[in-house]
C-alpha cells in the first residue's frame, strides 16, 4: 500500500511542477507576444485549465508533507490521549467535508459537461473534474494518516508533553 501511496505523491507532484511550469511559459509567452501585437488567444483558457490542477494536486502534497498551516499552540498543551482524540476528531471532520466536495464536485463537473472553454472548444469539466478528483486524493491521504493517528505511527501525535522535557 505504502509503494502505491509513494507512486501516486510522485505522479502528482511531477504533474504539478509540469503544469507550474507550463502556466508560467505560457503567461510569460503570451504576455510577450501580446506586448509584440500577436496576442495568443487560447492562452488564458490553458493557464485556468491547468490552475484549477495544479490548486487540488498542490493541496493533497501540501497536506501528506503537513505543509498546511496549523495552530498547535493551544493543542500542544494537552495531555497525549487528548491530543490524540482530537487528531482523530478533526481528520474524520476532514475526511467528511472532502467526501461531500468530492460530491458536489462531481455534480459540478455534470453540470459544466456541455460549457466550453470560449477559444479551446473544450468541455470545462476538464478544469472542474480537478475538484473531485484533488479531493478523492485528499480523502486517501487523510486515510492514511488516520491510520497512522490511530496506530501511533505518526511522530508529532507520540511527542511527549513539554513538561516532561
Amino acid at each position: 500500500m505504502k509503494a502505491v501511496l509513494n507512486a501516486i505523491k510522485k505522479i502528482e507532484t511531477f504533474i504539478g511542477v509540469m503544469f507550474i511550469i507550463l502556466i508560467v511559459l505560457l503567461v510569460f509567452t503570451a504576455a510577450v507576444v501580446r506586448w509584440v501585437g500577436f496576442p495568443i488567444a487560447w492562452s488564458i483558457d490553458v493557464a485556468q485549465l491547468l490552475f484549477g490542477w495544479v490548486v487540488f494536486l498542490g493541496a493533497d502534497i501540501a497536506l501528506k508533507n503537513d505543509s498546511h498551516i496549523g495552530v498547535d499552540m493551544i493543542i500542544n498543551k494537552f495531555p497525549f490521549k487528548v491530543r490524540k482524540t482530537v487528531k482523530i476528531i478533526n481528520y474524520i471532520c476532514i475526511q467528511v467535508f472532502l467526501l461531500i466536495i468530492v460530491y458536489y464536485g462531481v455534480s459540478l463537473s455534470i453540470e459544466n459537461y456541455q460549457r466550453l472553454f470560449n477559444t479551446l472548444k473544450l468541455s470545462y469539466s476538464y478544469a472542474t473534474i480537478s475538484v473531485p478528483v484533488g479531493s478523492a486524493l485528499m480523502f486517501i491521504t487523510m486515510c492514511e494518516k488516520l491510520k497512522r493517528v490511530i496506530t501511533e505511527e505518526e511522530d508529532h501525535v507520540s511527542l511527549p508533553d513539554k513538561s516532561a522535557w
